[in-house]
């Protein structure tokens, strides 16, 4: 606002314009003279935002093991869990596949307010020390969307105490049974089924993968992190 209003004490008044995608701010002066300034939607955001002096924080706890990042509110918390883990027991149709190689996995989690798991996600990444521009590829197996969101079907999603007990969640997820729900041959190199792909991993080194599997995707971990 100008100079004559420094100390705050006449009102303003904002208005919306919504088909020309601008705010205008209208303030009455000594004498009846009317001021208007147009501002952007951005430039009241950042108005508002470096006047605000509130000290109260959302504290996040004490995180789960291998957590790379976490957002929240007061209702929910998203966080991105990196997978230590290159082998786990997966199983299909029937047939347990016991200390199977697998890629670099990390997970999305959207927990509720109660620990309720509500929703998940799975990404490939390289075998590399995360950072955001860590590349990502396919997930070469079924139940998972073209976004990295998990379908979980009828399985029930665990409730966790305690946030930290989060870090068991990729074992669970990983050991539910498997079908070929949303499984397709072109997510990895050699084009084979989802059984021939089982047979064909469950006695190589989880490095394999990278040398004759996987095939990228054009993301980075920044771009599945930004998108839970």
């Amino acid at each position: 606002m100008s100079a004559e209003n420094k100390n705050l004490t006449r009102d303003v008044i904002l208005r919306i314009s919504p088909k020309r995608n601008t705010l205008i701010v209208e303030e009455q002066k000594p004498g009846g003279a009317v001021a208007h300034k147009e501002i952007s939607p951005m430039e009241l955001y950042f108005a508002i935002n470096s006047s605000y002096t509130c000290k109260d924080y959302l504290t996040s706890g004490f995180l789960p093991e291998n957590c790379l990042h976490v957002s929240m509110n007061g209702a929910e918390r998203h966080f991105i869990l990196w997978n230590p883990e290159l082998r786990a027991d997966v199983a299909y149709g029937g047939t347990e596949y016991l200390n199977f190689p697998i890629p670099r996995l990390v997970f999305g989690v959207r927990m509720l307010e109660g620990g309720k798991v509500a929703e998940c996600s799975i990404g490939v990444v390289a075998d590399e020390k995360p950072s955001p521009e860590t590349p990502m590829y396919l997930y070469p197996f079924s139940n998972v969307y073209e976004d990295g969101q998990v379908c979980s079907g009828n399985n029930i999603m665990p409730r966790y105490k305690k946030q930290t007990a989060l870090c068991n969640f990729p074992r669970y997820l990983l050991g539910l049974p498997d079908n070929d729900d949303m499984y397709n041959p072109q997510k990895n190199r050699l084009g084979l089924g989802h059984r021939e792909l089982l047979e064909h991993l469950k006695d190589k080194e989880p490095a394999y993968y990278y040398s004759d599997i996987l095939v990228p995707n054009g993301m980075t971990l920044d771009n599945f992190i930004c998108g839970r």
